[in-house]
C-alpha cells in the first residue's frame, strides 16, 4: 500500500497532496509490521526504514527516519528472538549515532533506544554480551 501511495503521489507530480508520504505514515506502517506476529516482521520493518533513508537522501524532506522509526525497528528485532537480533539492534543503534552526527537531530538515541538494545543483547544469550 505504501509503495502504491508513493507511486501515485510521484506520478501526479505532487497534485495528489493527500497521498504525499511522510515520516508519520512510514512510521505507522513500520509499527504495524513490528506489532505483527509475522516471522518476517523485523526484516520488513528494516527494509521500510532503509527505503525511508534512501528517499530522504535523494531529497525528499517529508520523509526522514527519526528515533521513533529506529526504536520501533529495534524493538521488532529485539522481540523476534532471532540469533541475529542483538547484532541487528546494535547496528541500528550505530546507524542512529551516524545520522545524528550527520545532522539528523531527530535520530538521536534516547533511553528507550538503549534499553531495547540492552534487552536484545540480554535475550541473545551471547557470551560476554553484558560487558559489550
Amino acid at each position: 500500500i505504501l509503495q502504491h501511495m508513493n507511486s501515485l503521489y510521484q506520478s501526479g507530480g505532487g497534485a495528489q497532496e493527500g497521498l504525499r508520504p511522510t515520516t508519520g505514515i512510514f512510521n505507522a506502517v513500520i509499527n504495524a509490521w513490528a506489532r505483527s506476529r509475522e516471522k518476517i516482521a523485523p526484516v520488513r520493518a528494516e527494509q521500510i526504514l532503509d527505503w525511508m533513508d534512501t528517499l530522504h537522501r535523494r531529497g525528499n524532506l517529508d520523509i526522514k527516519p527519526d528515533k521513533y522509526t529506529f526504536n520501533t525497528v529495534i524493538h521488532a528485532w529485539a522481540k523476534s528472538g532471532g540469533k541475529e537480533a542483538a547484532v541487528k539492534a546494535q547496528k541500528l543503534l550505530d546507524n542512529m549515532h551516524v545520522m545524528y552526527r550527520e545532522g539528523n537531530t531527530s535520530a538521536k538515541p534516547d533511553t528507550i533506544t538503549y534499553n531495547v538494545v540492552i534487552n536484545a543483547w540480554a535475550k541473545s544469550g551471547a557470551r560476554g554480551a553484558a560487558r559489550d
